[in-house]
């Protein structure tokens, strides 16, 4: 078994300058205290230094059992855990307006569905002049035909922005990972290599979507709703492909959690992966290539079910890849096999008009990033993101 794997890392800190917080951080600057004259008198003692109380802003969406908003949430009712430690809510705000980044999967089995849920959900979520979104499409086989990307206000403007796109072109994607089994060699000595890659480069659909978010400073609920499939997410089973997955995954998940960005996603399933046809692929295969012995075709039956094995583990690698950028970032996944994944839509929106944005005082502890967890004490179910970093 052979495999290679290229990596190229996407670099995120091109838009890390950009990357603006929900609510400025701001200290004051040591300063004297003036006399009537407007400078300091001589022989005088400055007065201590001053400085704006430190906050940190969190979008979460809080629902009830049955999924539907929770829009009667109080600040007494969160309780908010920051690196381990108990801290106080400051607000608790409702009704910001919504900054909604779509980005649909260039796959031409299943664009039409795309399209058809995310024209549903700009009608759902976006007010019109209130709210602001744009579309774009990841890893197509043709390049982006536009340099340009503009919000839109208004659903109707958006529904043909969306029904306007190409089904093969999209911007380079961040995850790229393919994992291919060929026969090699002559039929006397037939064999079976695996070649697992995971490579590219250039600016991806989350370098967009993160600089789009941090063009309009404004306060606003920041979203990406993002059409996923397992393979591309894929860490395969070679230490080179593992670590390059999970680097680039660190890396989009912390530039999200750093500007504030909660990412949805819409998981779309491999229909022509099945885990009991898969690893039963061996044993059909053993009857093409058998010898007279069968040696042969027992040694191939035996690497094949240990592929198709690798292959099982690889694929749930990956959903639960598309998961963590999900839940990491403060939204959540939801694989839908339904037309124009309706469901998927359905909960989506409640989540989006279930959302707040909570502010509180971090802690004083050691190090940039800190773990959060937000709880909700009248049973609400509360999406936040599970870390984020502490200016000074």
């Amino acid at each position: 078994m052979k495999s290679y794997v290229t990596a190229s890392t996407s670099v995120l800190a091109a838009i890390l300058f950009l990357a603006v917080a929900l609510f400025g951080q701001s200290a004051t600057s040591p300063q004297a205290a003036p006399t009537s004259g407007g400078s300091v008198a001589a022989g005088s003692t400055p007065a201590p230094a001053t400085h704006a109380p430190r906050f940190v802003p969190v979008l979460i969406s809080a629902t009830d059992g049955s999924g539907h908003p929770m829009l009667g949430l109080t600040k007494e009712q969160l309780s908010i855990q920051d690196a381990n430690h108990a801290v106080l809510p400051l607000q608790l705000y409702k009704d910001f307006p919504l900054h909604l980044g779509i980005v649909l999967l260039a796959t031409p089995a299943t664009f039409a569905q795309q399209q058809a849920a995310a024209v549903d959900l700009v009608n759902k979520a976006i007010r019109p002049n209130v709210d602001e979104a744009f579309v774009i499409s990841a890893h197509g086989k043709k390049p982006w035909a536009s340099d340009r990307l503009e919000w839109a206000h208004d659903p109707a403007a958006l529904t043909k922005i969306i029904q306007g796109l190409d089904p093969n072109a999209g911007i380079y994607d961040a995850f790229n990972f393919e994992m291919k089994t060929d026969e090699v060699g002559s039929d006397e000595d037939a064999g079976r290599s695996t070649l697992q890659t995971f490579g590219g480069g250039g600016v991806t659909a989350f370098d967009v979507v993160y600089t789009m978010m941090s063009s309009d400073p404004r306060p606003s609920r920041r979203v990406m709703v993002i059409f996923r499939e397992p393979w591309p997410h894929s860490p395969g089973f070679g230490t080179r492909a593992n670590t390059a997955v999970e680097g680039q995954l660190m890396r989009v998940i912390a530039a999200a959690q750093e500007m504030h960005v909660a990412t949805f996603v819409i998981g779309l399933e491999d229909p022509k992966f099945s885990r009991i046809t898969d690893t039963n692929i061996g044993k059909n295969y053993i009857s093409l290539h058998a010898g007279d012995d069968g040696g042969a075709g027992t040694a191939t039956r035996s690497f094949d079910n240990e592929m198709q094995q690798t292959r099982i583990r690889a694929y749930d690698a990956g959903k639960v890849n598309v998961q963590r950028l999900a839940t990491e970032t403060g939204g959540a996944t939801y694989w839908s096999q339904k037309k124009n994944y309706s469901d998927a839509v359905n909960a989506i929106a409640n989540q989006l008009a279930g959302q707040y944005i909570v502010t509180f005082t971090p802690t004083d502890v050691p190090g940039p990033v800190h773990t959060l967890k937000i709880t909700a004490s009248n049973g609400a179910h509360v999406l936040a993101q599970t870390a984020f970093l502490s200016g000074r």
